[in-house]
This record gives C-alpha cells, sequence and structure tokens, in this order.
C-alpha cells in the first residue's frame, strides 16, 4: 500500500520539477556542458515566468586548470542583444555542487545557476547564451538556450 502511494505521489508530481536538457553549442567552437537541465523545461521555448528564479543544472569537464570563473548571460529578443544581469549568482565557483575553485584539468563539474525573471521584464521569446569564463576571460564552458517570458500565473 504505501509503495503504490509513493508511485502516485511520483506520477502526480508538478511539471515545475521536470527536467530536461535543451541546450544547444555556442559560436566559435567553445566548450559545450555535458548536460544543462534546466528545472521546469523539457523541450524548448523554455518558460520564464516573470518574478520568479530560474534554475539550471549544468555539468562540464574542464580542459585545463581553472582558477576562478565568472558566468556572462546574454539575451537576445527583437534583434537587441544585451548583458543579462546576474548579480552575485555571476561568481561561478560559489555554486559548484561537491567541487571548489581552483579545478583542475579533466576534472568533472556540476554548476547551479540561478537567473532571476524580474516581473518588468517585456514578454518576449528570447535566446540566451550563457558564458562561463575563467580569470583571462577565455570561455570555459558555454550554451545556448532558447526561451519564452511569460507572466505569472498566481
Amino acid at each position: 500500500m504505501f509503495r503504490d502511494f509513493i508511485l502516485i505521489a511520483l506520477v502526480a508530481m508538478p511539471a515545475a520539477l521536470v527536467y530536461g536538457d535543451v541546450h544547444r553549442p555556442c559560436s566559435g567552437g567553445r566548450s559545450q556542458p555535458t548536460s544543462v537541465d534546466i528545472l521546469g523545461c523539457t523541450s524548448t521555448p523554455c518558460e520564464l515566468v516573470r518574478g520568479r528564479d530560474v534554475i539550471a543544472d549544468i555539468d562540464f569537464t574542464t580542459d585545463r586548470t581553472v582558477q576562478s570563473m565568472t558566468t556572462v548571460a546574454t539575451a537576445t529578443a527583437l534583434g537587441v542583444v544585451t548583458n543579462y544581469p546576474l548579480g552575485v549568482n555571476a561568481v561561478t565557483c560559489n555554486f559548484l555542487q561537491g567541487t571548489s575553485c581552483p579545478l583542475s584539468a579533466t576534472e568533472d563539474v556540476s554548476y547551479r545557476l540561478t537567473m532571476p525573471i524580474l516581473a518588468i521584464y517585456p514578454l518576449v521569446r528570447v535566446d540566451i547564451e550563457i558564458d562561463v569564463r575563467d580569470a583571462n576571460n577565455n570561455s570555459v564552458v558555454c550554451f545556448q538556450v532558447e526561451a519564452q517570458v511569460v507572466a505569472s500565473n498566481k
């Protein structure tokens, strides 16, 4: 009976708890992550709900020793390219899971990125590029994702 209850509970979980690897590579041959799982997104465009954070779990392998990293987000909407402010979330090393900086060459890394979606953002389709860069501003790992900003249905 208890096993049936657990099965029903798992089946009834809201879609917001579902992850999906929906990324595509960046231009210029930059290293790609081994996986990108965005909470609540199983296909593109990922819905970015105004007033909520987006959580992305990113796994990658370093190709060199890395002392520190910064995450740079760029958004392209309606033909306009702009930097996407991450604030304290841009300090990549603070959000590594199970490891810390500095990183050694060929180290497998799990990183959790939190992106705030402000309530003032327009309801538009947007391409987001996430580029994790080392202290010399060289890309460590990069990916893109298609998204759509949507209104909150509180």
